[in-house]
């Protein structure tokens, strides 16, 4: 299979994908997949920066400048960084994990197939990217007796907003499923194991869930 073949196959025949990816494992296409993802996402978090607005009010912004430009920029790089980052992470997470029950893989495989896993992932920034375009900017106002006023909770409670959080919550597990197969494949686990082995990312998801609810709640 080429590059184009495998990027198809993991949506419509993911295990005989995986089975060929573990066999021929080309880390410069999970880097080129990772790579493309971790671009989608720094232009989403730029989207996001761009629809809340700070107006400083009756505050000297003269002092303020270099903050601005931190708080801009930073959850852009970190966005561009953090996907290659995580990427590498937890595949050598799984990885140890399906050694230490007994897998016989290389890691070399593992952080291919795990490359290949953000394939949904990538779709689910897509999406997202093309949902923000829709969705009304906000003024969050701060005055000097610090209080902050503008409706936060109203914008993560947007119905685009939320079907952009939901569509990447699914294309995550997604993820994993891709990831569970790939430990079954390259490892040679039963289905117990290989779901030890991907227990980390999954709690991971389930706990960026559960924050995002409680976020929400006290945003509203």
């Amino acid at each position: 299979m080429n590059l184009a073949d495998r990027i198809i196959g993991m949506i419509t025949n993911p295990a005989e994908t995986i089975k060929d990816i573990s066999e021929h494992p080309y880390i410069e296409e999970a880097v080129l997949i990772v790579g493309i993802t971790a671009v989608f996402s720094a232009i989403s978090a730029y989207l996001v920066q761009s629809k809340i607005i700070y107006d400083f009010s009756d505050i000297d912004t003269s002092g303020l400048e270099t903050f601005q430009l931190i708080t801009t920029v930073m959850p852009i790089v970190m966005a561009l960084i953090g996907v290659l980052i995580v990427w590498v992470i937890a595949a050598g997470i799984v990885h140890l994990v399906s050694v230490a029950l007994g897998g016989e893989g290389q890691f070399i495989q593992m952080l291919v197939v795990y490359g290949y896993a953000y394939i949904p992932i990538m779709i689910s920034v897509v999406i997202g990217i093309v949902l923000m375009n829709f969705i009304e900017p906000i003024t969050i106002t701060i005055s000097s007796t610090g209080g902050a006023q503008g409706d936060m909770g109203g914008f993560y409670s947007n119905p685009l907003f939320q079907v952009s959080l939901v569509t990447g919550t699914l294309l995550k597990l997604w993820t994993i499923g891709l990831v569970f197969m790939g430990v079954k494949q390259i490892h040679g686990l039963d289905t117990n194991k290989a779901l030890i082995a991907v227990a980390l990312p999954l709690l991971s998801l389930v706990f960026s869930i559960v924050m995002g609810m409680i976020s929400n709640s006290l945003m509203g």
